[in-house]
């Protein structure tokens, strides 16, 4: 199921196209399918900061594995996506239209901030564009589970508490293209990310 809602009188030209979605929802994959079918940048938050995450959180005596304590969200977290925005506004000065893969959890219920984004995109000439990957317990588990990372050690073993503290009804605030990743949906991963980028394409 891929449902679009009519964008609010977007700039033409320049994209910022934001993928969020919890742990093993899938924003991951994708984020690298739209880029194969857009032709654009795609900066992956893990992939940017992960090494620097982990030893900062050494460094502050911490769990390099860490992504759940006040630590982590309070000293590392912000660092993190303040580094993946710089990124993004750097490729958007020189013309380059981005996707950021991230679960954005908190971002995209902050109206504030969602609005805030969007008119620094107008700005530069370009638009904000927002996917959530979205996903059943289940099926998410059984990705953390494939992928085998350590970041996902505590997810994994106090898997009831995690859930218990997670919002799967979660969606962004605004305007946004919604992808079903799980096992049972209606239509391939690949497929519905494909018509997705289509619509992002002819209103670029």
């Amino acid at each position: 199921m891929l449902i679009v809602t009519a964008a609010t009188a977007p700039s033409r030209g320049l994209t910022l196209a934001l993928v969020g979605g919890f742990a093993g929802s899938g924003k991951s994959e994708a984020g690298k399918l739209l880029a194969a079918s857009t032709g654009w940048a795609m900066l992956d938050k893990d992939t940017l900061t992960r090494p620097l995450a982990e030893q900062l959180l050494v460094s502050l005596d911490g769990d390099p594995d860490d992504r759940h304590s006040r630590l982590y969200g309070e000293q590392v977290r912000p660092l993190e996506y303040a580094c993946l925005m710089k990124a993004a506004w750097e490729n958007l000065e020189c013309g380059v239209p981005v996707i950021l893969v991230a679960p954005f959890i908190k971002e995209v219920g902050e109206a504030r901030w969602m609005s805030r984004l969007d008119r620094r995109c107008r700005r530069l000439g370009g638009r904000l564009e927002t996917v959530w990957v979205d996903s059943d317990v289940e099926t998410m588990r059984e990705r953390l589970i494939s992928r085998n990372a350590s970041r996902d050690t505590w997810k994994l073993t106090n898997w009831s508490e995690y859930v218990a503290g997670i919002d799967l009804s979660l969606r962004p605030v605004v305007d946004h293209h919604l992808i079903d990743n799980c096992r049972a949906a209606a239509r391939p991963l690949a497929e519905q990310v494909e018509s997705a980028a289509d619509r992002l394409l002819v209103t670029a």
